[in-house]
């Protein structure tokens, strides 16, 4: 763990770092994984769903020219945080503090896009910043699941519903 992403009153914060600019928006975009095989005799491939994708967390934040520094010196600073990276040159890998992402289930993320884009009307710069969840829930008893089934014992329950969706099945 690399420290905290943060987000209130207006501001990001990365670990103990300013995000410089003002937030304005924070989406989170779930979707379902779907493992998809052709069938004989059918035109097009059958999609089976199998559980979910990481959810993607997008933050959109304005970057204003201000008497201490322009909107391209608060990009350069951000692209820096955006390339960022622990000890062993990895990403860093945030832990959530946000009621939103909370009541996703978001606990951890990773700084996984940065865009950036602006017009000819104004002297500021838009920013749209991607986290993508890190070790998600499901992914978490895909594992233990794995690990906890034997070679010569097959499993006929789909790991990631339970009895109240399969319908006491």
């Amino acid at each position: 763990m690399d420290g905290y992403i943060t987000f209130e009153h207006g501001e990001l914060r990365l670990g103990d770092t300013l995000v410089p600019g003002v937030l304005s928006r924070l989406s989170v975009d779930g979707k379902v994984r779907f493992d998809e095989a052709e069938q004989d005799g059918l035109s097009g491939k059958v999609k089976v769903p199998m559980g979910w994708e990481d959810a993607a967390v997008s933050v959109t934040i304005e970057l204003l020219t201000d008497e201490d520094s322009t909107c391209y010196d608060k990009l350069t600073s951000l692209s820096r945080l955006y390339k960022g990276h622990d000890s062993s040159g990895n990403p860093m890998v945030y832990r959530t503090t946000n009621a939103h992402l909370a009541a996703r289930k978001i606990d951890e993320v990773v700084f996984d896009g940065l865009n950036s884009f602006e017009n000819n009307k104004s002297d500021s710069i838009t920013v749209n910043l991607r986290f993508v969840e890190h070790n998600p829930p499901i992914q978490l008893v895909e594992k233990r699941s794995v690990s906890s089934t034997t070679p010569d014992t097959t499993a006929n329950v789909d790991p990631g519903l339970s009895d109240h969706i399969l319908g006491g099945r």
